[in-house]
């Protein structure tokens, strides 16, 4: 996504959560004085629940603020991971409202009954709650989906939650107004109920993004089947995964033919990467590494570098026909058994056109004894 792509989600972002802000404000105060006022634990509950979203909607402003910047020297992978933060810091906030209410109305059911019953404006407020929050849902997980945002989807579930422990206040004022005086407090525990299993799904989820948890194998797969779709590609030798901010890293390694060139294996890593993009909207990064099919060299091989040895005794044959070193290119291919290309140019060729190419790779074995062990294969540079 690039940096005005990012501007705008933010500005947008940000537009969304500030107006939820102010109903926030407005609801809950208009609750608590109401529940106050009204008699109703389960409002005053509700109340407390609606302004502690304003704490939630600041925390989610600062980490739009702040995820939303770009990639710079001090953090090359950009600042995504602080959004996932800001939603472990929701949660916490989120439980510890729900503990808090938990423990104060369970008090209020043991006391014992009250002298007092909700009055009517409690049923009224409740009602109006549920409609504004219901409302603020759509608004905002409408604008969640269309900026992918994680920090923002949970926020509009907050709201959610708002609006049905609104609905269950309105239960449980109702019953204790028909004279079953603990359905209040009941209602105002269904409440702080529902506030702690949000806080727990909001710090599940972030935490696992946090401690870089893959993806589900059911949505690895469906990448598997888009990535081996593309002409070119043998094989997948691993595919990792993981979340930040929301979006979807991945690292694969792709196996190709052997004797593709470099230039041809990047494209199709670069093939792969756009299809993969262009099919799923969640994936935010992908790093591709191309792999050659797997092999195992003999050890004496594998413990030394070929290509310099090779180099110096081209070199060497070269020289005895008063040659140059760049009168011939090789291309080495590390499999079982290894093999190399020698591409002649056309003066080289005209020299040792006497010359078969048993001969040169008999030569080529008495000053490099090693080259016996190589498939080696001599073939001619074509001229213009």
């Amino acid at each position: 996504m690039s940096t005005h792509q990012h501007s705008a989600s933010s500005a947008d972002a940000t537009k969304v959560t500030l107006i939820g802000s102010v109903a926030d404000l407005l609801l809950g105060l208009l609750k608590i004085m109401t529940g106050i006022v009204g008699h109703s634990a389960a409002l005053v509950a509700d109340g407390i629940h609606s302004l502690s979203d304003l704490a939630t909607d600041a925390v989610v402003l600062i980490s739009i603020r702040l995820g939303g910047k770009a990639a710079d020297q001090n953090h090359p992978f950009g600042h995504r991971r602080i959004e996932t933060l800001g939603t472990v810091l929701l949660g916490l906030m989120l439980l510890a409202v729900a503990l808090g209410l938990l423990w104060q109305n369970s008090l209020t059911l043991l006391q014992g009954q009250g002298n007092t019953v909700p009055t009517w404006p409690v049923l009224l407020v409740a009602a109006l709650s549920w409609l504004v929050k219901e409302g603020l849902y759509w608004y905002t997980i409408k604008a969640a989906r269309a900026m992918g945002s994680d920090l923002l989807s949970a926020n509009a579930w907050h709201s959610r939650s708002d609006a049905f422990s609104s609905i269950v206040v309105l239960m449980g004022a109702g019953g204790a107004m028909l004279g079953i005086w603990w359905l209040d407090a009941v209602a105002a525990l269904l409440v702080a109920v529902l506030i702690g299993l949000i806080s727990v799904q909001l710090l599940k989820r972030s935490l696992a993004e946090l401690i870089d948890t893959a993806i589900p194998e059911q949505q690895q797969q469906s990448y598997r089947q888009l990535i081996l779709q593309t002409d070119g590609i043998h094989a997948i030798n691993a595919l990792r995964s993981r979340t930040s901010g929301g979006k979807v890293l991945l690292e694969l390694k792709l196996e190709v033919a052997p004797r593709l060139s470099a230039s041809e294996a990047h494209w199709l890593g670069h093939q792969v990467k756009q299809q993969l993009k262009q099919q799923f909207a969640e994936i935010g990064d992908i790093l591709v590494h191309i792999n050659s099919p797997a092999s195992s060299l003999p050890e004496q091989q594998a413990s030394s570098s070929l290509r310099p040895a090779m180099q110096q005794a081209m070199e060497t044959l070269l020289q005895s026909y008063q040659l140059e070193a760049t009168d011939a290119e090789f291309f080495l291919y590390c499999q079982q058994p290894v093999r190399i290309d020698i591409l002649l140019s056309p003066k080289a060729q005209t020299k040792l056109a006497e010359i078969g190419t048993k001969q040169l790779q008999h030569q080529l074995q008495q000053i490099w004894p090693q080259s016996k062990q190589l498939h080696i294969h001599f073939y001619q540079e074509k001229s213009d």
